[in-house]
């Protein structure tokens, strides 16, 4: 193929002007490497050796898909897939693309000793594409901006750095669930086929096509949303070539950018007998929950439709969807979002906004649309903008309003920022230096608000929200309140004491709110949906330390008036096993074989609960209806302690 002209002519006759320097790469490799080490230390709680920790519920989705991809087939156990899985024709399937199933081949395809242990790994490898490849892209922009100045090669390692510590990808170091790798991946395959796309169109041979529209393939099967944007793309250049008479090469480049959506159409068609939609109303949690029910029944089945883009489209753009607390880490989720419309969302989750979650790169983004709007003479970069933009309507039609759904913008923010950052540094150029320093100094500031904000949305989000156990959650309020003790003192805030239940409930009551239940015998807190367990004196009808041995034979760890928890030694782990008119069972778990001891917390507050931890992880959890009348099986030893965190906020009471 030549090489384009005319209107979308390249004013660099090659890549090399778009290609990093030795230096530059160094110090592009050196800025992923920080942010790679920062996110797994975010995501381990700064204990790196948990790095193949065995993961919560969803992931080992991509562990079992995996598998069934080596045995021919996409169905997956339906004890795996859980709510998220869909019955079809006798058999479970899930939506999640296979693109990061594919990765894990060589491992999951042939054994299930990587399950749940691969997803932070995963996460991690997405980081280091996204920051490389936000590197790539701020070089290969500078040629096409006229008079760019000579960039520092540390330019280059902040931009990859900060491609995921200074915008909401930062957030999913709060727990390797599936919902956070496909995004990661998805922003990653996204922004890195639109890299491949550039590298095509300036040196367009034969192997840079292939290449892209392989990684445009990749892409679209992690995350259509965000993974979208190297197929529109191709396709925006194929059109040109067509535009310009050059009909062969057009059918080409058109035909590369329809294998993507047609690999996905396959799997789909494979899983739900459909070319592109997914059959939610087959899904199991749509099978009992009513409000998921409601919107289907009125979106006719469908998840997307241009009525929900309104509140979407304000929530996501938000200038001041963040919010300050007293309490560490001093920020906090915002009000939920307003619904405009007479619509009904399946849900409307807490969200901050991509303007407070990269707030340094949203005014660099602003000049860069500006540019590419208006200056971008050759329309490179505008081809590859408005395809990452495009690529993110479903996630503005959704009717689902999510925290982690900004990562399906971060890929056109990062375009534009880059081409924002020669802006700025041009227009720099022969200004004081106090004005250099004053400019930096504000993109320092900002993206240090960002990391913060992120980084108290995710640590907070791990502590109270994703599974907690009693224990994380208590060891998380311990630290907030011995902070603010030692900064404020007097009487501590968002607590409040009764005598007894039930728990207050309605929208007064503040997210963070903690209660105390009569003379400490429990303490409770509201993360905005609901109450979590906080601190129980133990041994006192709701919270036990039991020690002993569980063998072949069933052992009852607990029981209530209605149920029992009972647990036995099989060959493939301790299962434990709750027993009531809706028996439920925990999968294997590799206990010691003499004594162990176990954290059992059994709350009647605002539901039953039961859930059983070892060394602060969980082990065990379910509904366990009527929670009275709890006592320890004789075959325990149990200790009793008085509920330390609780006296010591009531000590603050004067109490």
């Amino acid at each position: 193929m030549g090489a384009p002209v005319a209107k979308f002519e390249n004013v660099v006759e090659s890549d090399d002007a778009g290609r990093l320097t030795k230096n530059e790469r160094k110090w592009a490799r050196g800025g992923t490497l920080v942010a790679v080490l920062a996110f797994w230390l975010i995501a381990t709680c700064l204990q790196p050796w948990h790095l193949f920790d065995k993961g919560p519920y969803t992931t080992d989705f991509y562990d079992v898909q995996a598998r069934a991809l080596v045995h021919g087939h996409l169905d997956v156990p339906a004890n795996v897939a859980g709510i998220e899985g869909f019955e079809i024709d006798g058999k479970t399937q899930i939506y999640f693309g296979i693109g990061p199933a594919i990765m894990r081949l060589p491992f999951s395809g042939i054994s299930n000793v990587f399950d749940r242990r691969l997803s932070l790994l995963s996460e991690l490898i997405a980081i280091s594409v996204i920051g490389l490849a936000a590197a790539r892209l701020l070089k290969k922009v500078k040629p096409l901006v006229a008079s760019a100045p000579n960039g520092s090669p540390w330019w280059f390692g902040a931009f990859a750095a900060a491609a995921t510590l200074g915008t909401p990808l930062l957030y999913f170091a709060s727990s390797p669930l599936v919902y956070h790798e496909a995004e990661l991946w998805g922003a990653a395959a996204g922004l890195s086929g639109l890299d491949l796309v550039i590298r095509w169109w300036r040196v367009p041979t034969g192997r840079h096509l292939v290449e892209a529209v392989a990684l445009a393939t990749f892409a679209v099967s992690c995350r259509p949303s965000s993974g979208l944007g190297p197929a529109i793309a191709l396709g925006i250049f194929g059109l040109v070539l067509a535009w310009r008479h050059r009909w062969m090469q057009a059918l080409v480049v058109l035909a590369g950018s329809v294998i993507p959506l047609l690999a996905f159409a396959t799997v789909n068609w494979a899983r739900f007998g459909s070319l592109f939609s997914v059959p939610f109303p087959l899904q199991v949690f749509s099978q009992f929950n009513e409000n998921r029910q409601a919107m289907l029944r009125g979106n006719n089945g469908s998840f997307f439709g241009l009525k929900f883009a309104p509140t979407n489209l304000v929530r996501y753009l938000s200038p001041t969807a963040g919010s300050f607390q007293r309490l560490f880490p001093f920020v906090t989720w915002p009000s939920k979002a307003t619904v405009y419309g007479n619509v009904t969302f399946d849900t409307v989750d807490r969200s901050g906004s991509i303007v407070t979650g990269a707030p340094m790169f949203i005014p660099l983004a602003l000049v860069g649309a500006w540019w590419t709007l208006i200056r971008d003479r050759t329309r490179q970069w505008s081809v590859v903008s408005i395809a990452a933009l495009v690529s993110t309507i479903s996630t503005i039609t959704i009717a689902y309003v999510a925290h982690r759904y900004l990562a399906d913008l971060v890929p056109a923010v990062l375009l534009l920022a880059g081409a924002g950052v020669w802006c700025v540094a041009r227009s720099l150029q022969e200004k004081p230096k106090w004005l250099k320093r004053t400019s930096v100094g504000a993109l320092a500031l900002l993206f240090a608000f960002g990391f913060w904000n992120q980084l108290g949305l995710a640590v907070t989000t791990r502590a109270f929200s994703i599974l907690p156990t009693e224990s994380t959650a208590r060891a998380m309020v311990a630290l907030q309140y011995s902070l603010d003790d030692s900064l404020f003192g007097g009487t501590p805030p968002n607590v409040l004491r009764i005598s007894e239940g039930p728990l207050p409930t309605g929208e007064a009551v503040p997210v963070g709110t903690i209660v105390i239940v009569g003379d400490c015998s429990a303490a409770y807190r509201y993360d905005g949906y609901g109450w979590g367990p906080l601190d129980h004196k133990l041994g006192e009808g709701h919270s036990f330390k039991l020690t002993g041995a569980i063998g072949a034979d069933w052992t009852t760890v607990v029981s209530a008036s209605d149920w029992t928890l009972s647990a036995k030694r099989t060959a493939a782990g301790v299962i434990f096993v709750r027993s009531d008119f809706d028996s439920v069972a925990s999968e294997p778990v590799d206990l010691p074989a003499d004594e162990v001891t176990l954290d059992v917390t059994v709350d009647p507050n605002p539901i039953g609960i039961v859930s059983v931890s070892l060394n602060g992880k969980q082990i065990f959890y379910s509904y366990a209806g009527d929670a009275v009348n709890v006592v320890p099986g004789i075959a325990w030893s149990s200790e009793k302690a008085p509920a330390l965190f609780c006296e010591s906020l009531l000590k603050r009471f004067g109490s």
